[in-house]
């Protein structure tokens, strides 16, 4: 009976480590989502070049 027990509490740590990941890849993807619609990131478009966009993580 105590290995139910031992299976039940990995089970609800690999969950819990589960649950860990997914909110920081949603914290992750919240945070690229905000830079890239912050204008104040960008750097004014050139003729001669690309728009650029300044990104520190």
């Amino acid at each position: 009976m105590s290995e139910l027990g031992a299976i039940s509490s990995y089970a609800l740590a690999v969950q819990n480590m589960q649950m860990s990941l997914i909110k920081t890849q949603i914290d992750i993807q919240q945070q690229s989502v905000e830079i890239l619609l912050d204008s104040s990131k960008s750097v004014p478009s050139s003729n001669y070049l690309g728009q650029n966009i300044d990104i520190s993580i």
